[in-house]
């Protein structure tokens, strides 16, 4: 059986979902491919699924290899496996990322598109802004994205807020305006009190949408090197007219190049498959990796924490438990250590210019990232400090394990294999230990409650003490990007290299990290992508 259509979008994910609305409301046929279900059910709706989603038929379940900098333990990798892709799992975090990280992609790879001055307007056609009297060169007020902050108020909300801004937080008052260093506002994107997944918010009544058809390969014509369709894992194939996009997402993209005939020539001649076209797939793995501190509140009984059946306002459903989101560049005495150790530059932007290194949170519960073996039970007695690493310089590797389509790929990020890396987290450690010995912090928590066998952290902890911590509960924060890059994998419009009529449209062509939470830097990909394919930029 075969379907034709003038593009097939291989993965139904944000990237894709845009993409496929974007142009069948253009006036193209668009099939898109989506391995798994199609899924708006109460469970996936709630803004306070996130955690209760993983491990679940909706996500796709992955494991690292075992880390040499996290003691060795193989952490999990989540994403959405269900049409609309990771915005329909994730936690709805709405952050842009600093200005200078367009600026350093669109630098690296010598195409002005890429810069924060030409995504803006993406950025801006994407959202509803949250405060009517936002910005208008900085925001936009009708787009398909709701973003919302400051709705809920919570009874430790102040007290952490001045300990925040007398730990040294300068308030940001729009921290998704460019430049998200110091203390903003908590972000979200939910509408209507409920999660919004790009396949909702994306109109795709013109689009033909296949779920629960995982993609076993691209058709490639291996004389011609063009991509002509897809192919199904059960024989049904896909004929595009005009291009194929591949949008899995950065961990399962490799793998359906690879897969293809695209990637590198010795890992695919090992595993008996034609080199169509030689590049690094799967090269330059990148992803923000997280580490999270738990503090023992001094009067739980007071109801100030998930878990306390005090803690029961109907509004505390309606998003994740937190009001502020701190952004931090390292200090130059951390910095001086990324460039005697790392040997880097000292001219490069990431050391001279203010970058967002880190930033931690301080929900009210003791959040911890996937994979973590150190956990707390929400029983309304801790909060707790996620601290997320936004610029990682370490780089991995998604490699093929075999040639079935269905088997999950090898992922390596070499987590802390950089000084940069770990000198980052240790400034958002500090940071965070910081917030929590000040009065006010010392008014609500007595202390930190450490991992067995490791004691409670301070801040004028040693380097070694807080990257001991770091190997025992850093985790992925699940924002990979890089394995398809551009200006290595893909040219500047998102094509394969070598190969005709074929894009890669997801976090797989990031050629450097970006220090947002990659929702929303994905919608604003996706909708310049559009722009791009339709010819109307």
């Amino acid at each position: 059986m075969s379907s034709t259509s003038e593009y097939v979008i291989i993965g139904g994910g944000l990237v894709g979902c845009v993409l496929a609305s974007r142009l069948s409301q253009g006036g193209h046929t668009v099939a898109l491919l989506e391995a798994g279900p199609e899924n708006y059910s109460p469970q996936i709706m709630s803004p306070v699924a996130a955690p209760h989603l993983h491990d679940t038929p909706v996500s796709w379940n992955y494991k690292c290899t075992p880390q040499p900098g996290l003691n060795n333990r193989a952490v999990p990798q989540y994403g959405g496996k269900v049409l609309s892709g990771s915005s329909a799992v994730n936690y709805g975090l709405w952050t842009r990322g600093h200005s200078t990280d367009y600026d350093c992609w669109a630098e690296k790879v010598g195409d002005d598109r890429w810069s924060y001055k030409r995504m803006l307007k993406y950025f801006k056609r994407v959202e509803t802004h949250h405060d009517r009297n936002g910005d208008p060169e900085a925001h936009g007020f009708e787009g398909p994205i709701t973003t919302t902050a400051g709705a809920r108020r919570y009874p430790l909300g102040d007290t952490v807020f001045t300990a925040l801004v007398k730990s040294g937080n300068a308030w940001n008052p729009d921290a998704n305006g460019g430049n998200p260093l110091g203390l903003g506002a908590f972000t979200e994107n939910w509408k209507d009190l409920q999660r919004q997944p790009a396949g909702k918010a994306y109109d795709l009544s013109k689009a033909d949408v296949f779920t629960e058809s995982p993609v076993a390969q691209v058709i490639i014509d291996p004389e011609s090197k063009t991509a002509t369709g897809a192919k199904l894992v059960d024989g049904k194939t896909f004929k595009a007219t005009k291009e194929v996009i591949v949008s899995c997402g950065a961990l399962r993209t490799p793998q359906v190049l690879m897969l293809s005939g695209i990637g590198p020539a010795a890992e695919l001649r090992s595993f008996g498959l034609p080199v169509i076209a030689d590049l690094p797939v799967g090269q330059g793995l990148h992803d923000h990796l997280s580490g999270t501190l738990f503090w023992k509140l001094r009067n739980p009984e007071l109801g100030l924490a998930v878990g306390s059946p005090l803690f029961n306002k109907p509004e505390y459903g309606h998003g994740n438990p937190t009001q502020w989101i701190i952004t931090s560049t390292m200090p130059k005495e951390e910095l001086a250590k990324v460039i005697n150790v790392d040997k880097m530059d000292p001219n490069d932007r990431f050391i001279r210019e203010p970058r967002c290194h880190v930033e931690f949170m301080v929900p009210y519960a003791p959040v911890v990232g996937g994979g973590s073996d150190f956990r707390l039970p929400f029983d309304g007695t801790h909060i707790s400090t996620p601290v997320i690493l936004l610029l990682p310089t370490s780089r991995g590797t998604v490699t093929l394990a075999d040639t079935d389509p269905l088997s999950n790929p090898i992922i390596n990020p070499h987590y802390l294999e950089t000084e940069a890396d770990r000198a980052s987290l240790r400034t958002g450690l500090r940071k965070a230990m910081r917030t929590m010995e000040t009065f006010e912090g010392q008014s609500i928590v007595i202390g930190e409650t450490p991992p067995p066998g490791d004691s409670p952290l301070k801040s004028d902890c040693t380097d070694a003490e807080l990257d001991k911590r770091m190997k025992i509960v850093g985790c992925s924060f699940f924002q990979n990007g890089g394995t398809a890059a551009m200006g290595m994998v893909v040219d500047t419009e998102c094509k394969v290299k070598g190969i005709k009529g074929l894009r890669v449209c997801d976090a797989s062509v990031l050629p450097l990290p970006i220090s947002g939470h990659y929702q929303g830097p994905m919608y604003a990909f996706g909708e310049s992508v559009a722009d791009l394919i339709l010819g109307r930029e």
